[in-house]
């Protein structure tokens, strides 16, 4: 039984250890996400023509924060939307699937997201210390097929948390499975969207 859970400890470290790479490094172009254009007016919220006709990366006539007021993690390229929403009292972390243009709720199939959490303590970008904390969420109302669109699950290492990083370590959104999505909390991953 050890090595069965060394194993997992093993499978469930390395995207934590990749996720905290990637947010440590700024490293553009690793990841689907960071195939997007410079920057758009749509991205500012300064023309929302709602030009859904050339699907090729794009898209950014949504909001900077999603109908939960969360933070907006782009699964793919913007196939859907992870909205993550914190309440750093209880230490309960929410996450919504919405579709590519974050505006309505979308089911999948998945009983649980499981996140790995890079707390840091300390200065704010100086890092002087970092908690590595594995999380499930957990499918709210799961329909009768086993789809749910809303996960949540709760943590004492985030309660109090203001900030954090995270990589989500498997998602499934319209049969396609995407791995390793990484995003910054209250930020999301909009901004690397937007500035690459």
């Amino acid at each position: 039984m050890l090595s069965r859970e060394v194993r997992l400890a093993a499978q469930l470290f390395v995207p934590l250890v990749a996720g905290g790479l990637l947010f440590l490094t700024g490293c553009p172009g690793e990841t689907p996400q960071a195939k997007k254009p410079a920057t758009t007016a749509a991205a500012h919220g300064a023309d929302h023509d709602h030009d859904h006709d050339h699907d090729h990366g794009h898209r950014h006539d949504h909001a900077e924060k999603g109908p939960h007021d969360g933070a907006l993690a782009a699964v793919g390229e913007e196939d859907a939307h992870l909205e993550f929403v914190l309440d750093a009292d209880s230490g309960t972390l929410k996450a919504y699937v919405l579709d590519g243009d974050a505006d309505e709720a979308v089911a999948i199939k998945q009983a649980s997201l499981q996140l790995a959490v890079t707390l840091r303590k300390g200065d704010d970008e100086s890092g002087l210390s970092e908690d590595a904390v594995i999380m499930m969420l957990s499918a709210v109302s799961p329909a009768d097929d086993g789809t749910a669109s809303e996960f949540e699950g709760q943590s004492d290492a985030l309660k109090g948390a203001e900030k954090f990083a995270a990589v989500v370590t498997n998602v499934t959104v319209a049969g396609k499975s995407f791995k390793n999505v990484a995003f910054k909390y209250p930020e999301g991953n909009e901004e690397e969207h937007h500035h690459h």
